[in-house]
Formats: structure tokens, sequence, C-alpha cells
């Protein structure tokens, strides 16, 4: 079984779209920098739905990502993300929040 089999973000169960919040253009933007961001399998953040919410307003951007307890590479794609979002958005105040 390959190894982030436990960082899908479904539990085994369909995933809901993550809540998009912001300008649509800068959304999609910032989601596209965000497939950057892969496992060690190669998958990235938004396709394996684990970002569950990306709120993006004039002066801070907040990113909140769900692993499930088995995925091990959690803080390292965290940080990632927080990278990735930092190069996207470099005037912007960056969170990234970790949800259950």
């Amino acid at each position: 079984m390959p190894s982030h089999a436990g960082c899908g973000g479904g539990f085994g169960r369909p995933c809901p779209a993550p809540e998009l919040r912001g300008n649509p253009a800068l959304v999609h933007g910032v989601l596209q920098s965000l497939r950057g961001v892969v496992d060690a399998d190669g998958g990235n953040i938004v396709d394996r739905q684990l970002v569950k919410a990306l709120h993006i307003g004039e002066d801070e951007a907040e990113l909140t990502l769900a692993f499930p307890p088995s995925c091990g590479a959690g803080r390292d794609l965290a940080e990632g993300a927080f990278h990735a979002l930092r190069r996207a958005l470099p005037d912007t105040d960056v969170y990234v929040r970790h949800a259950v």
C-alpha cells in the first residue's frame, strides 16, 4: 500500500470541496501554487483533498489543512504550504491551521 494512503482527506468518505473565499483569480492562483506541495509519493495537498479552506483577504490569508492521524508527513506538508503561500502572497500575513 502506498505511504500516502493514510493522507487522503476523506477518511474513506467523499470529501467536500474546500471552502474558498477571496478574489477568485487570486484564490485560483494560490491553489495552483499549493499544488507544488507534494508528499513523498508525488501527490499534492490540493488533489489529495487536504485543503479544507482557503480565505484570502486584503492583508491576510488563512489556509486550513486536515491530515488524518496516520499522515506522518503532515507537519512537513503544512510547512511546505506555508512557504508556498508566502511566495504567492509576499505582502500578506499568512496563517496555516490544522483541522481534524
